[in-house]
């Protein structure tokens, strides 16, 4: 199988999709190769980061390839390549909402060769195939298994970001939190960041914040291409923060919610993140993560001390949540679908 990686991007939500896709379809023994589009097509592999090796093809090359292909990411730099590619019968992975804002492009796209891995997505296609987007835990490819009543209350940190720091994010929370609690509680921030988002929005109006370039190397984060980077960090804290509310997005998880439920570490989240009949659930016999409305409440929160039946109940719940992304069982249902083509 090929995996077509159409995007400049060198991480974020397609990035990590496809690395554990890939890690999923070699574990269930899937001849499988990732590639990029180059000028000039190399029989050398190069490292993509998160154990990922790809190799650069050129598009004339792509257009005749004979293996099954899988686009999963798609960005307006290659739309034109894309679309005859889809022409061809590949099949196509659409994220979010946003990504069919192009009328062209939507009207050329048959639902039938797209797969979607939000529930949600199915209202914009409604005849696409929904696959929930895959997830390689700990537990699955190394064995390692958290116990919650072992090492959760007495972890480094109170509370960990891993999310980006970006124009979406509602990243000025993780800021004025911090300036209310005290240092123990304080948010540690490890994501990555838009760094003309920190440098027009977050420096001038909290000063105090230090840009990934200029932090010591063992404070960065470049975790973001490790593959279980964000997972460690996660490991060392009680909470982990992530504010997004993406407009236009289809909602369920966030690779950072994932992530964070593998480390049996506690979701904090947007308050408008929470969908009726959606994945995040914030109260009830589902309840697998904690929402709040502002970071006024926020640093109420983590000011005071949560029940540990509660934190036990809610890691069980994410658990399970987890499970439903598992890598393994998603890739046999990638291996159906593209065997179809």
């Amino acid at each position: 199988m090929k995996l077509l990686y159409l995007s400049r991007s060198r991480f974020g939500g397609w990035v990590t999709f496809t690395t554990h896709l890939f890690h999923g379809l070699q574990e269930c023994r899937e001849d499988v190769e990732v590639i990029r589009i180059t000028k000039r097509t190399e029989n050398t592999q190069r490292n993509m980061g998160n154990e990922v090796p790809y190799r650069n093809v050129c598009e004339e090359d792509v257009l005749n390839l004979e293996q099954s292909v899988l686009i999963t990411a798609s960005d307006k730099w290659h739309r034109e390549l894309t679309i005859k590619l889809l022409a061809r019968g590949a099949k196509i992975v659409i994220h979010d909402p946003t990504e069919l804002r192009n009328p062209e492009f939507r009207s050329i796209v048959d639902p039938k060769q797209v797969i979607v891995i939000r529930k949600s997505m199915l209202e914009h296609m409604p005849e696409a195939t929904y696959i929930p987007h895959p997830y390689l835990s700990l537990a699955v490819a190394t064995g390692e298994s958290f116990k919650m009543d072992k090492d959760w209350s007495g972890r480094k940190h109170h509370a960990i970001n891993i999310a980006r720091l970006d124009f979406d994010k509602n990243s000025h929370w993780l800021f004025e939190a911090n300036r209310k609690l005290p240092e123990e509680k304080q948010v540690i921030i490890r994501g990555c960041e838009n760094r003309m988002y920190t440098k027009t929005k977050i420096l001038p109006k909290y000063p105090e914040y230090v840009q990934d370039s200029k932090r010591p190397k063992d404070q960065r984060a470049f975790f973001t291409r490790e593959l279980r980077g964000a997972v460690n960090l996660c490991k060392q804290a009680r909470y982990m923060t992530d504010f997004s509310v993406i407009h236009g997005d289809g909602g369920g998880t966030q690779y950072t919610f994932l992530e964070a439920m593998d480390a049996g570490t506690i979701c904090l989240i947007h308050k408008d993140w929470i969908r009726p009949h959606d994945s995040m659930v914030d109260e009830g016999e589902a309840q697998n993560c904690i929402s709040f409305p502002d970071h006024e409440k926020l640093v109420n929160f983590l000011n005071g001390k949560i029940d540990m039946d509660l934190s036990r109940f809610i890691c069980t719940n994410a658990k399970k949540l987890l499970e439903e992304h598992d890598a393994l069982k998603i890739a046999k249902e990638y291996q159906r679908e593209l065997g179809k083509v």
